[in-house]
């Protein structure tokens, strides 16, 4: 099994142009946060027509969060695409994904259809949304909270959530940028997922859901592709909450059976979470354009212009 799965992603790299030599980075192993953050920085500095540095805060412990934007448009009103990756710390091939697509939209940044893409969206990209838990290896928080539990839903009220600056930190984030589509990188199986988590209860978008879904399992070799609440149920998820609350088309991306696999995986594994989020941006820019303007009031009531979903 293991041949047949190494044999179906040198086919899809060679289809997608996705090639090892496309990346600044190498993920024959895993990276410190050290190495992270000098990355992030230097994408900015290297790229700065294209990359953009933006430092969210600090974690609980006092560690950097912080994020890239790439685009090829700067105006205001260009809605963003969102990635992010560790909101579960032992979930390393999550953090690694996010940089690999951060080094294939730079590296490729002038191919075709990334091209295209990068002058309709800002495409933002956070690695580590739990830099505590990842520094420890551990699933949670440095207090043992699961951070992609803390999120509001339309069960538990903002009131009960959020205990985490880390969370509280991804709230801003989406409050500030022109968030339209997400995807959250997982590990730990492998599937794409999408609201609603707390309950079997369909949304009123679980076509537009089913149909991205369909595009990038497929496109990642995946036969799971499903609602998370029939994968299992949970309350307090990103998902749900970017969903409930800004109207954000969000999956969930479960990159790899194993949280972290071994590292002579890794290329492989980082190889198709870039392919398949290459498929999710180029699904989201079919379902966005037929969706006119409305304003959506945040928790803050400033207003932010995103589509009617």
């Amino acid at each position: 099994m293991r041949a047949i799965f190494f044999l179906y992603i040198q086919i899809m790299v060679i289809a997608s142009g996705f090639t090892q030599t496309a990346y600044g980075l190498q993920f024959q192993r895993y990276h410190a946060q050290e190495e992270i953050a000098q990355y992030l920085r230097s994408r900015a500095q290297n790229y700065p027509d294209v990359a953009r540095f933006v430092v969210l805060g600090q974690s609980l412990q006092g560690r950097e969060i912080a994020y890239v934007a790439i685009s090829k448009n700067w105006s205001p009103d260009v809605p963003a695409i969102y990635f992010n990756g560790t909101h579960h710390g032992n979930e390393k091939a999550s953090t690694e994904a996010v940089l690999g697509l951060i080094d294939f939209l730079i590296q490729q940044r002038d191919r075709t259809d990334v091209d295209r893409l990068l002058r309709k969206y800002r495409i933002v990209l956070q690695p580590l949304v739990n830099p505590d838990g990842h520094a420890a290896n551990l699933r949670t928080d440095s207090q043992g909270i699961d951070p992609n539990r803390d999120y509001a839903t339309p069960t538990r009220p903002e009131s009960d959530a959020f205990r985490l600056v880390e969370t509280r930190l991804v709230r801003r984030l989406l409050s500030n940028e022109r968030v339209v589509a997400s995807a959250a990188f997982h590990s730990g199986l492998e599937a794409v997922l999408w609201p609603w988590c707390h309950t079997p209860s369909t949304s009123r978008h679980d076509p537009v859901f089913k149909a991205l879904g369909q595009s990038v399992a497929r496109t990642m070799g995946m036969p799971k592709y499903t609602q998370s609440f029939h994968d299992y149920q949970t309350d307090g998820e990103f998902i749900d909450f970017a969903y409930m609350k800004f109207g954000v088309y969000a999956l969930t991306l479960e990159v790899s059976h194993e949280a972290t696999p071994d590292a002579d995986q890794l290329q492989a594994v980082v190889q198709r979470a870039v392919n398949g989020s290459v498929a999710f941006l180029k699904a989201v820019d079919r379902v966005l354009p037929a969706a006119p303007a409305q304003q959506v009031s945040n928790e803050d009531k400033a207003k932010v212009t995103r589509p009617v979903l």
